[in-house]
């Protein structure tokens, strides 16, 4: 009993520190604020549906990686709006994450609104926007921003669920806790590309965790973050 109790107790500190091992910073740690980060937004190509409530994207990229540009999660994803390494070299002219990493904030910014400008032209987000709501949950830019940001093959296995829970990540966030915990983390005095107020709360921050590949899915173009 001692021996196996051992056993489990080393097993568990490798992970742990297998887990450790592989995270990573390139370059300087940044901490940019939700508001910085929203001026990165509103200097960007996205499509200006989501400039709209751009605050509450300033609070998503504080929530991906605590406003940290150079943060890699250990497992798939890096900087500011943590992209996988497939989409950085797609969208960030064929860069590694290590490269990405070492990026300004307005180059990631820049590169995130092209991912997000071709999600936004899939079928899962025509779908989800047609509905007004889901779950219970106002269907705005920030929740679209989340569709996006996790997947729109993920999005569309929760939007085929009929629920909030029909997709978690590893780390067990939903869609619609991300979009709650983006407009929660912008900051009280933002103002929107729009000039409206944003929203204000006290949800943790970090980086994400989230899969390289979505589910297959039809009509839906598969991103992820």
């Amino acid at each position: 009993m001692h021996k196996r109790h051992f056993r489990r107790l080393a097993i568990m500190l490798i992970s742990a520190f297998i887990t450790t091992a592989y995270a990573a910073q390139y370059c300087e740690k940044t901490n940019y604020s939700a508001q910085e980060i929203t001026n990165a937004v509103n200097n960007s190509s996205l499509r200006n549906e989501l400039k709209s409530t751009s605050c509450s994207l300033g609070g998503l990229g504080r929530f991906e990686s605590g406003g940290n540009k150079g943060i890699y999660n250990g497992s798939c994803c890096t900087g500011i709006f943590q992209l996988n390494n497939s989409n950085i070299k797609k969208y960030a002219n064929g860069m590694t994450r290590e490269e990405f990493g070492c990026q300004s904030l307005q180059f990631q910014a820049d590169t995130w609104a092209k991912l997000t400008n071709d999600g936004y032209s899939s079928g899962t987000v025509s779908q989800l926007m047609s509905m007004g709501t889901f779950d219970g949950q106002k269907v705005d830019a920030g929740f679209i921003a989340s569709c996006i940001q996790l997947g729109t093959g993920n999005c569309q296995k929760m939007l085929n669920s009929g629920h909030c829970s029909g997709f978690q990540d590893i780390n067990g966030t939903t869609i619609c806790d991300m979009a709650k915990n983006a407009r929660s983390l912008a900051d009280p005095s933002c103002k929107n590309d729009s000039g409206s107020s944003g929203s204000n709360g006290g949800c943790p921050s970090g980086p994400g965790d989230f899969p390289t590949t979505p589910a297959p899915t039809t009509p839906a173009v598969s991103l992820s973050a």
